[in-house]
């Protein structure tokens, strides 16, 4: 179960409503929203605000990456202006030139926000992340609270290639937030890859040494693999989408 899924789940008992009753206000059915809860599923952002409304709650009451109780507003170092065309990584290093010198403010900017590469591909034989492979930085709050409060170099965004996902909410060009792990369960979305290729795909382990990476798009590629040839990057944990 994941922890988004473990929070709706709470709430919505807390305040004593059922599956069809909050499924019914958000506009889902009640078995995509049990699939959420379970875990099963990953819901995107429009799906996490129509959740919070629905229950009456705050975004981060959901989901902790919002962080709205700790953060009136996005930090200014986070904001790149859209007229900008430059190459990303000359932006990035000009922007840590001007960034304030005295070491104080540094240090409180530091453990208030962390960076997060964008990787818009995972080269084969390269530790993740590879900075090759990165194309952007997303600045995230830290969630003040030691469950969540998990170092940066963690995670990962990865930019959705296709929409072999699409019946998870996952659809092509969207970033999903990845916990680089080589540790999964039944079911779990995992960005693996296999023969130089890169996929997200729900997986089963179909034998001890075999496992099954299934889309949620019939038009997409099922593949069955020793779990030797796989190389598990890391967990699908949410996914965010452009408006």
């Amino acid at each position: 179960m994941s922890v988004v899924g473990t929070n709706i789940k709470n709430i919505r008992l807390k305040k004593n409503m059922s599956l069809k009753d909050v499924a019914k206000k958000c506009g889902v059915s009640e078995l995509f929203l049990s699939d959420i809860e379970s875990g099963k599923r990953v819901p995107n952002t429009q799906v996490i605000s129509s959740l919070s409304k629905a229950l009456g709650i705050q975004i981060d009451a959901i989901e902790p990456s919002y962080f709205s109780d700790y953060f009136d507003a996005e930090p200014q170092a986070a904001k790149q202006p859209d007229t900008v065309r430059q190459d990303r990584h000359v932006v990035y290093k000009a922007e840590e030139k001007a960034r304030p010198t005295d070491n104080t403010l540094s240090d409180a900017f530091s453990k208030a926000v962390r960076k997060i590469p964008v990787l818009g591909k995972i080269t084969a034989g390269k530790k993740v992340p590879y900075e090759m492979d990165i194309v952007d930085q997303k600045f995230e709050p830290v969630f003040q609270s030691k469950n969540h409060n998990v170092a940066g170099e963690e995670f990962i965004y990865f930019i959705v290639p296709d929409n072999s996902m699409s019946g998870a909410r996952i659809l092509k060009n969207d970033l999903a937030l990845v916990f680089l792990t080589d540790s999964y369960f039944d079911k779990d979305i995992l960005l693996v890859t296999c023969n130089n290729r890169t996929y997200i795909r729900r997986c089963r382990n179909v034998e001890d040494k075999r496992v099954l990476l299934y889309p949620e798009n019939p038009e997409s590629e099922i593949l069955i693999a020793d779990k030797k040839d796989i190389h598990v990057i890391g967990k699908v944990v949410r996914v965010e989408f452009k408006l």
